[in-house]
């Protein structure tokens, strides 16, 4: 990894920075082994983006038939934009498209369903458009944990970078001095193991 991809990825500036949450829905949750824990990682992902000023939106894949949200992650995120899709990038969806142009993000932090799929083909398009793309390991699930591995191992080929969540939100605060360290520790130690 170049030393200035290394810089972008511990960056604690919030400009130019977002976090995205894919299809977090009870039906596609089904499938998952240890979906409460995925759940639990992913709503302190979006608690820690809220209280580190990162915008922070979510997709549901064809809500219509799949449903919304689930609902706890939902309360995590006031306030942050849901975009309907049908398309399973992230990127297929105009709406979306447009979010992340108007926003002026070129450093998206992925997490959601399902790895190989939605949060595969969404990695590959941000990577395709020129973003640098930081995947959460542990906020990402999918139902054959095989499958996902060779996903992942794919996006970190592509240039992705691979982070579990404590790892990023340490390198975003930098020290015990960050005014928000404290509620990013209270957030990390109710954590589910």
């Amino acid at each position: 990894m170049k030393k200035c991809e290394e810089e972008k990825v511990t960056d604690a500036d919030p400009a130019g920075l977002a976090g995205l949450i894919l299809d977090v829905q009870p039906r596609l949750l089904g499938g998952i082994g240890g979906a409460d824990t995925l759940i639990d990682s992913i709503k302190t992902f979006a608690r820690s983006m809220g209280a580190l000023s990162v915008p922070l939106c979510l997709t549901e894949q064809v809500p219509d038939k799949l449903g919304q949200t689930e609902e706890g992650v939902l309360e995590a995120c006031p306030g942050s934009p849901t975009f309907s899709k049908d398309s399973f990038s992230a990127f297929g969806c105009p709406d979306f498209d447009e979010w992340i142009s108007a926003g002026g993000i070129d450093h998206l932090l992925l997490t959601g369903v399902e790895t190989p799929i939605c949060v595969y083909l969404t990695a590959v398009d941000a990577v395709r458009r020129g973003l640098t793309v930081t995947m959460l390991t542990d906020c990402v699930g999918c139902r054959r944990p095989e499958d996902g591995k060779w996903a992942l191992r794919k996006l970190e080929n592509l240039g992705c970078h691979l982070l579990p969540l404590e790892s990023l939100l340490y390198a975003m605060l930098k020290s015990a001095r960050h005014e928000q360290f404290r509620s990013i520790s209270a957030l990390v130690k109710d954590r589910v193991p």
